[in-house]
């Protein structure tokens, strides 16, 4: 098991979160599976059972926390950035899995990140929960265009799209 290959799931948050929005969540939800789902299905698949999970989730959350204590500066919005990816991108990936272990190890992460860090603990959910989240109109203004009157909204113009 190659932790620091793990937690790049994790560390590229910059990345990923960028692209946590309703044009792009897609797309960047497959990459981020096409990169990660085998490594973490393969070290899922070495854990065998929950104490090994429960190793797995140890290994993790010890990696990132001493990153996060060799930068002093910046440590919380690092730690807030990085459990964003977990909830946005690991979690939904892992419960995607065909193995059920991977949708287990999801939750022994989860409770072992609030165990740690109360404070900040979190909730998982899926991907289709979340790619159907994104709001798609503001103040009852629809933002998908799909209830465009041409002659009514473009003052009898056609719309150039």
């Amino acid at each position: 098991m190659n932790v620091d290959a793990l937690c790049a799931a994790v560390w590229e948050a910059g990345s990923w979160l960028k692209r946590f929005n309703r044009k792009e969540y897609e797309e960047a939800f497959q990459r981020y599976q096409e990169r990660f789902a085998p490594l973490y299905a393969q070290a899922v698949r070495e854990a065998e059972d929950v104490e090994g999970l429960q190793k797995l989730a140890d290994a993790l959350l010890d990696a990132l926390e001493q990153r996060w204590n060799k930068r002093l500066l910046g440590r919380g919005a690092r730690m807030v950035d990085e459990r964003q990816v977990v909830v946005c991108f690991l979690s939904p990936m892992l419960l995607e899995e065909p193995d059920p272990l991977c949708g287990r190890f999801a939750g022994v992460l989860r409770q072992s990140w609030a165990d740690r860090w109360p404070k900040q603990a979190y909730y998982i959910t899926t991907y289709e929960v979340l790619r159907t989240g994104f709001r798609t109109s503001i103040l009852g203004i629809d933002l998908t265009g799909s209830r465009v009157d041409p002659h009514r909204d473009t003052g009898g113009r056609e719309k150039k799209r």
